[in-house]
């Protein structure tokens, strides 16, 4: 089967051909997990400038077409750097200030153009890993929060207090 991919900002379409086997992993690509109200309002809420909001909301826009199926692989890329971003927000804060050291030292003339190449992902994966340690240590006080809360679950929310 053909697939057409559309470029949104420049209108071009890309075609593809695709096995039949791989057509049902598309129909499930197809079908949407969240509604664009929900993933619309979730974009507006984010503490960040009105223009990179305009930038996430454009990626939306960005389809697939396969035969009769519309996949929206913008939204699913969107879906899941929002999720990623939600589940691990200490692993994304280290890799954003590990690519700006990297992009520091990059900037250093003359040394900067060898070192560059070199230190840009050793400092990303750095700054990943050491957020990434810091998410588990924060899942685990979760856990545990969650085991003393469980231990009053008898008491139902109702505590009675002697006179």
């Amino acid at each position: 089967m053909k697939i057409i991919a559309e470029d949104v900002s420049s209108n071009e379409n890309i075609a593809v051909d695709v096995s039949d086997e791989n057509l049902e992993r598309l129909r499930s690509l197809a079908q949407d997990k969240v509604s664009d109200a929900k993933l619309q309002s979730y974009i507006d809420n984010l503490d960040m400038s009105a223009d990179a909001k305009v930038l996430i909301s454009s990626i939306l826009e960005t389809i697939v077409k396969a035969g009769d199926l519309i996949i929206r692989v913008g939204k699913r890329v969107v879906e899941i750097v929002l999720m990623i971003v939600a589940k691990f927000p200490n692993a994304t804060f280290g890799l954003i200030i590990g690519l700006l050291v990297g992009a520091l030292i990059a900037a250093i003339p003359l040394l900067g153009t060898i070192l560059g190449a070199f230190m840009m992902p050793i400092t990303a994966i750095f700054g990943l890993a050491k957020g990434y340690v810091e998410d588990l240590k924060d899942q685990a006080l979760h856990r545990k929060i969650a085991e003393a809360v469980a231990m009053f679950q008898p008491l139902n929310g109702e505590t009675n207090v002697a006179n």
